[in-house]
């Protein structure tokens, strides 16, 4: 019994099949049937000046800009509050939304948010129990267990802690 390998690439779409002569054809002539009927992207081109202006303006949940270094100061790993919040959990969601933002980091260890809160004045015991409520709010994911847990804010999160961050800035002096 004969068997053929083939792999092929046309535009973003990828074939790739081995077995016998006549099974590879056959999935083939599928598959070419299938890329030529799918709509064609068509790209613009756009001056590389106005790309992340017209990415900025395209997406429908763009938040507007909040100038959360008022409120936030960066410190190697470390972000911590300048201004401090009610309640932990609102600090915690604003470290990570600190953390989002300032160091592009989305997915924040527990141990960074406490960092964090120690420094801005917060010291908690134990994180876990703080982002419990955070977690039932569904305001943050969390992933990994024991000292791997990483958390990550929602889109209810985002929301909530760019609210929080608006109502500390507009405290302010």
């Amino acid at each position: 019994m004969e068997t053929t390998r083939i792999k092929v690439k046309i535009g973003e779409h990828e074939f790739d099949a081995e077995g016998p002569v006549e099974a590879v054809q056959s999935q083939f002539e599928a598959f070419r049937a299938l890329v030529s009927t799918a709509p064609r992207q068509n790209l613009q081109a756009v001056p590389d000046g106005n790309l992340q202006a017209t990415e900025k303006n395209n997406t429908p949940d763009a938040f507007p800009h909040i100038p959360i270094e008022k409120i936030l100061h960066i410190a190697g790993r470390i972000v911590s509050l300048t201004a401090l919040p009610k309640s932990a959990t609102d600090a915690a969601l604003l470290i990570m939304l600190g953390q989002k933002d300032l160091r592009a980091n989305v997915s924040v260890t527990g141990q960074e948010i406490g960092d964090g809160l120690a420094q801005s004045g917060r010291e908690v015991p134990r994180v876990d129990r703080i982002m419990d409520q955070a977690l039932k709010d569904s305001l943050v994911l969390k992933t990994g267990v024991k000292r791997g847990t990483r958390y990550r804010l929602t889109n209810s999160g985002l929301s909530k802690a760019l609210g929080i961050a608006s109502e500390l800035i507009a405290s302010l002096p």
